[in-house]
């Protein structure tokens, strides 16, 4: 009889590992959300403020004591956001697949970007606190507090452009990436670029990350610009905000600080995927089996 070799689960690639993402609880999906967020704004939260003053035209400054104002809030925002992304993604891809089977590129896709969307109502005035103490200094309850009295229509405001742009960038990370990475490992795997899943998450990176980083940037700039005037001094709507930094410096300006929000993408959904495909089988080993 043929003899039979196990591998050992340590020793396997996680490309045989990956699970069903709706086989996770939502409580599994909410904590590994958690721990992206967490990561992604301790080791990014510069990127994140230089972005934010390139878009505002604000002074450029290295000073860590000015780049990190607004970490607590941003790893609340980061960290609830990302929460509710994976909760909500893995919602929908029970919706869609009846949790029977594996969800397609498309489904993947679709999914993350509903996902993305509905985050907005949490991410949104947890960004706009963030902003404001980047822009004003004093501590979440105090600009929360603030906030929260000049009522919905302050604490709401960007909300809509926020949602759009973790929309795109949901569907990037939770969708065209995982689909990238396993095409990449299954068809060039006797290549530099897929010769390990390290290396494919990386080529599927440099191809997700830019694409979903050009597509949502002008959602982003007009949410950070809204958010960032409160008192509505320049920038009032949607439509017009986006118009007065048209006319201000043309098309180009709703790309304005793209360079440091494509690093911090492309290092953030290489985070997210080896967390997604490397921690969590760690942490819930029966929803990979």
């Amino acid at each position: 009889a043929p003899r039979v070799y196990t591998v050992p689960l340590s020793h396997r690639s996680s490309a045989f590992l990956m699970p069903a993402p709706n086989r996770l609880s939502d409580l599994e999906n909410c904590a590994i959300g958690a721990i992206c967020g967490t990561a992604d704004t301790t080791l990014l939260q510069s990127t994140n403020y230089w972005k934010n003053a390139q878009q505002q035209r604000l002074p450029f400054t290295m000073n860590p004591a000015v780049l990190y104002r607004g970490y607590s809030a941003n790893v609340l925002n980061n960290g609830f956001c990302l929460m509710t992304q994976f909760y909500l993604n893995g919602i929908a891809k029970r919706m869609l697949t009846g949790g029977a089977r594996e969800a397609t590129p498309a489904e993947q896709i679709g999914s993350g970007f509903a996902a993305g969307l509905g985050s907005g109502v949490v991410c949104g005035p947890l960004e706009l606190i963030m902003i404001q103490q980047q822009r004003k200094g004093g501590t979440i309850l105090s600009v929360g507090g603030d906030l929260a009295r000049g009522g919905p229509s302050i604490v709401s405001r960007g909300m809509l452009a926020l949602g759009l742009r973790e929309g795109i960038y949901c569907a990037g990370f939770m969708g065209i990436l995982p689909a990238v990475r396993k095409h990449i490992r299954e068809t060039y795997a006797h290549t530099p670029f897929g010769q390990s899943e390290d290396a494919a998450r990386l080529t599927a990176t440099f191809i997700a990350g830019p694409i979903c980083a050009f597509a949502s940037h002008p959602p982003d700039t007009v949410k950070t610009c809204m958010q960032g005037d409160i008192e509505q001094v320049r920038f009032k709507g949607y439509g017009q905000s986006a118009g007065v930094l048209v006319a201000e410096s043309g098309i180009a300006a709703l790309w304005r600080g793209m360079p440091w929000r494509l690093f911090r993408q492309c290092c953030a959904v290489f985070l997210f995927d080896k967390i997604s495909a490397e921690v969590a089988p760690r942490l819930f080993p029966h929803a990979f089996r």
